[in-house]
């Protein structure tokens, strides 16, 4: 357990304390918030300096809003019976932190990254651990320079693993993020076509998740997709590697692969999984996970019993029933290659009407951007069937142009500049037995699509 002193001396913080909070640096941290906004009472406030505030100036609101203290580059009041701890920098505080917290962890830190399904997979793998040992993972997407010193905070020092995602959009992010947790298992699930505005090409994407293997000890281990990307890079790894997916060639090969109506059922070394999941592409999170498990000593049955229990995390490939039809809502984030899968999963449902595709901006891609949406208009027909395709962003225009290129007819290819225009379209068109896949950058928003669905009444016609 850490305690609030502990926690002052290792950032070599100043003590402030109320005038009646006696015995205050012996009370155990608690969670942290940067943000006041979801800030639980009890909860540590740190006051980060962003883009466009300074979190320091929300200090007053933390208290007011029950935080049991702060830490902070500033000078303020504490009330009575709070506490704060003055710094110089509260960005590096908060990797100092972090670094000490590291630093008396004895158990497995595992780091997992990839274009797509880093969340998938960093639950999948607790899932799978949680099932036996005694853990924690990365909440939410906390995979930056602030998101993964605050996962760090987390982690106990007996603790038996810590699953931790690493996200990057340039070069030696992901060197840096393994610098601070310096993990024994490394995980890549797969590369895409995500922030090529930052990294340029995919080849420079391939070299960055390869900074993670780099990064491991000799008496380490790496868990990586068979992409062939990751093949090429996978010799700036000192510690052994296994690879998982269908080919043969890997040490861990799912075979008898199926997926039925939200369930994906495949055989892996004689033992049958039945994980409760929307779609083939979740088959490397899989495995990752249960090749993490392997490493740290469970067996396949109680890995497949865990896994038959799986809770898909919120907005990845949810599927709801909404006015009748079935909603894949899948707003958690975009990137070509999880729009592809997106796509085949829309494809593959047995859907006993039309299939609509609602799809938002795909952001950073760089100099890319035009020609990878008008692709992904066009895959909207060839890969997922569409029969009605909504397209919402500032390159919608090339969304739908790809579309009508592929065949779809115009009146079925609507171009949206905004959500408020996209929703009247979806609302009017969604009729029962449609299924609907909404999908799109978190900057665009696109959950609020589905959740703004149940006030329209239901159509029987066209």
């Amino acid at each position: 357990m850490t305690t609030v002193g502990q926690l002052c001396n290792a950032i070599e913080g100043r003590w402030k304390v109320g005038r009646h909070a006696p015995g205050m640096a012996e009370q155990p941290l608690g969670g942290v918030s940067i943000d006041t906004r979801t800030l639980a009472a009890g909860e540590v406030f740190w006051a980060l300096r962003g883009p466009r505030r300074d979190g320091a100036a929300f200090v007053p609101d933390a208290f007011t809003r029950g935080a049991a203290g702060v830490v902070a580059a500033a000078s303020f009041e504490v009330p009575d019976d709070r506490w704060a701890i003055c710094v110089d920098d509260a960005h590096a505080a908060l990797w100092h932190a972090a670094a000490w917290c590291r630093s008396r962890f004895c158990g497995t830190p595992i780091a997992v990254t990839g274009s797509v399904g880093k969340t998938t997979t960093r639950q999948m793998i607790h899932t799978v651990l949680g099932s036996r040992l005694r853990g924690v993972a990365s909440p939410r997407n906390y995979n930056n320079h602030v998101g993964l010193p605050l996962s760090l905070l987390g982690v106990e020092p007996d603790h038996d693993y810590a699953v931790l995602e690493l996200g990057a959009s340039r070069r030696g992010e992901i060197a840096a993020l393994a610098g601070l947790c310096t993990p024994r298992l490394g995980v890549i699930t797969q590369l895409g076509e995500a922030h090529l505005a930052g990294f340029g090409s995919r080849e420079a994407i391939a070299e960055s998740k390869a900074e993670l293997l780099a990064a491991l000890p000799e008496d380490g281990h790496a868990v990586l997709g068979d992409d062939p990307w990751l093949r090429r890079a996978a010799g700036r790894c000192p510690a052994p590697v296994t690879w998982v997916g269908t080919n043969r060639h890997c040490n861990l090969q799912a075979e008898d692969v199926a997926t039925t109506r939200g369930r994906l059922r495949f055989l892996a070394e004689g033992c049958r999984f039945d994980i409760p999941v929307w779609g083939r592409h979740h088959l490397t999170s899989a495995l990752c996970a249960i090749a993490v498990g392997r490493l740290l000593g469970l067996d396949f049955d109680e890995m497949a019993a865990a896994l038959h229990d799986y809770r898909p995390v919120a907005m990845r490939c949810e599927v709801l029933e909404i006015r009748e039809a079935t909603v894949i809502n899948d707003t958690y984030n975009a990137s070509p290659t999880a729009m592809r899968a997106a796509l085949e999963l829309v494809a593959d449902l047995d859907a006993p009407r039309r299939r609509i595709v609602v799809l938002g901006d795909m952001d950073e891609l760089g100099d890319e951007t035009p020609r990878l949406h008008w692709e992904l208009g066009r895959q909207s027909v060839a890969v997922g069937n569409a029969d009605l395709l909504i397209a919402c962003g500032r390159f919608a225009r090339y969304v739908v142009g790809g579309a009508r290129a592929a065949g779809m007819p115009p009146a079925r290819a609507i171009p949206c500049n905004t959500l408020e225009q996209t929703l009247p379209y979806l609302g009017q068109a969604i009729l029962p037995g449609d299924t609907v896949l909404v999908k799109g950058s978190r900057s665009v928003g696109m959950e609020r699509l589905v959740e703004a669905l149940n006030q329209y009444p239901i159509r029987r016609t066209a």
